[in-house]
């Protein structure tokens, strides 16, 4: 999955776009929010392939199950916690689909990292450099001034909350924003290098996640195309 500062810069292009709330930006984290890592005060932990709806078996790559999230949450699509959940798990999705066809290949049973330059890395879990690179260009994001500014809570956000299957307090709700807004005030001195991507490739793949989530984000505000995009799915 990218970084959150990848997931935060997206967000808040969209939130631009269509004049969305802040509280769209937080739902964009939330699938993350609730595992325990993240946010190690968080009241109550689930566990990430529940959010993601993704565990696909063992030794498996994850693939977040859009279906599945849809017939949990179709009804719920006009809330902004639920939408911004959903294009967390599209963006997830995008990137580890693109990392899978271009920098991950199995070689003798095994799944290893195809480096920038080409080469092979089967000493290091290729998840685990993808992450570091992930990382890293997040914070290209940030020294680059493109992860929006800082949000706070709405009055509506914990009635948003009650349509989701899982619990979240008040006291959760300021520490996620508090998370968001230490990454885009997060203080970054340096360009960063990376192993399995090249800059430029980055660079791309961010504008074309954007695109490929306007074109969900329309599809699902005008009712008639959003009916017909859930049957499809669910």
């Amino acid at each position: 999955m990218p970084s959150w500062s990848i997931h935060i810069a997206l967000a808040h292009k969209l939130k631009k776009k269509f004049n969305f709330s802040d509280d769209f930006v937080i739902g964009n984290v939330l699938p993350d929010a609730t595992n325990g890592f993240v946010i190690r005060d968080i009241s109550h932990t689930v566990r990430h392939a529940t959010t993601h709806y993704n565990f696909m078996g063992p030794g498996k790559p994850p693939k977040n199950d859009i279906n599945a999230f849809l017939s949990v949450y179709h009804l719920a699509l006009d809330n902004p916690l639920i939408l911004g959940s959903l294009i967390h798990l599209l963006t997830d999705n995008f990137y580890n689909d693109y990392t899978l066809q271009k920098h991950m290949k199995v070689m003798n049973g095994k799944r290893v990292a195809i480096l920038k330059d080409g080469s092979i890395d089967d000493k290091v879990t290729p998840w685990r450099l993808k992450q570091e690179d992930f990382r890293r260009f997040g914070d290209y994001l940030i020294y680059q001034k493109r992860v929006g500014s800082t949000i706070k809570c709405s009055d509506q956000t914990m009635h948003f909350c009650e349509d989701l299957t899982y619990p979240l307090t008040s006291e959760d709700l300021v520490l996620i924003c508090d998370k968001i807004n230490s990454i885009v005030n997060k203080d970054v001195k340096k360009i960063p290098t990376y192993r399995m991507f090249q800059e430029e490739e980055f660079l791309i793949l961010f504008d074309q996640c954007y695109e490929y989530l306007v074109g969900i984000v329309e599809i699902l505000m005008e009712k008639e195309k959003r009916n017909e995009y859930v049957r499809k799915k669910i």
